[in-house]
């Protein structure tokens, strides 16, 4: 399903105001490529209705229950199982160099491509140029990220038409958006090259970095049901990532584990039965959430994370200690 293949790009893009597109001008101060570069990528690219009548179709905008049934499958946990048993010498050497856990890189990967099975078939050049010159609540965020494509594609010898991706402009593995490719991504395998869409272990070290630049903490908790008081629920959530565990124990949250006193956060979600089933975010479900703000997301990345790491547990090494978190 394309949906899922751009959901990191969506989210970020919906994070962010609603402004005019920066002139080429204003983007080739931005990106550092020349004005004559970036219209000349313009004048190559396609505006293509169908991906702004997308744009108004998030899939996050489904409840819980429907949303997890479609990535929490058994075909995408037993691939996540392979992916990880195949790269495991990889995995725990992203593990030792970044923190993260070879299951959280597994889940993003399995979440947003289904293991490269499906990166998406849309021009990056026409998604990024239909979004950033033709879609005007998002222009200012997509311009950008088509200037960073342009860049981009100088600095890797691209082809710009060839390349192919979501459609909102996201690439590889891990559906990296241009801005985060030149980031984040980094070349793994020591071959001088930078490959997210073939290159499984630049993409593993990829998004190992990615996590780890946006505050992963090693060994820490991530995402802990609760029981909240009704009438506190609500006010508790608009706290966002502003609470700490000490507040929401002194309202009446309780959960099976005792958190230490950090920062966290509160968040419902619907169940198919009508009623609402809440949990508390720690600092690693916030970077989960900086991959994609939407907490639906987050959560499906965790389950996946616990059902791989699970799996392969018992599959591959019955007679080893699960590994702890600190909560």
């Amino acid at each position: 399903m394309k949906l899922k293949s751009a959901l990191a790009a969506l989210a970020l893009a919906a994070a962010l105001p609603a402004t005019a597109a920066p002139s080429l001008e204003e983007l080739s101060a931005y990106s550092g490529v020349s004005v004559e570069r970036l219209q000349q990528a313009k004048s190559l690219a396609q505006k293509q209705p169908k991906i702004i009548a997308t744009m108004t179709r998030p899939y996050e905008s489904k409840p819980w229950y429907q949303y997890r049934k479609f990535f929490v499958t058994k075909s995408r946990i037993d691939a996540g199982v392979d992916f990880y048993h195949q790269h495991e010498q990889t995995l725990e050497r992203a593990r030792k160099q970044y923190g993260v856990p070879p299951e959280i890189v597994c889940a993003i990967i399995g979440v947003e491509t289904s293991y490269g099975k499906n990166m998406g078939s849309w021009s990056v050049l026409d998604a990024l140029y239909t979004l950033g010159f033709h879609y005007p609540p998002r222009e200012a965020y997509f311009s950008k990220e088509f200037a960073n494509f342009v860049k981009l594609a100088l600095r890797e010898g691209w082809d710009l038409r060839a390349v192919k991706g979501s459609y909102a402009g996201a690439m590889g593995l891990g559906q990296f958006m241009p801005g985060s490719y030149l980031d984040y991504a980094v070349d793994f395998n020591g071959d001088g090259k930078v490959n997210l869409f073939t290159d499984r272990t630049d993409a593993i070290g990829s998004v190992a970095n990615y996590f780890k630049r946006h505050g992963w903490k090693e060994g820490r908790g991530i995402f802990y049901k609760a029981h909240v008081p009704g009438s506190k629920a609500a006010a508790l959530m608009k706290r966002e990532w502003k609470a700490k565990t000490s507040e929401l124990y002194k309202a009446g949250v309780t959960t099976k584990v005792n958190l230490t006193d950090q920062k966290a956060r509160l968040f419902a979600f619907d169940l198919e039965d009508g009623t609402r089933e809440y949990a508390v975010g720690l600092g690693n479900f916030e970077a989960i959430m900086r991959y994609n703000k939407s907490p639906l997301y987050a959560r499906v990345v965790y389950e996946m994370a616990e059902f791989i790491r699970e799996g392969h547990q018992r599959r591959y090494h019955p007679d080893a200690a699960p590994a702890g978190r600190l909560p």
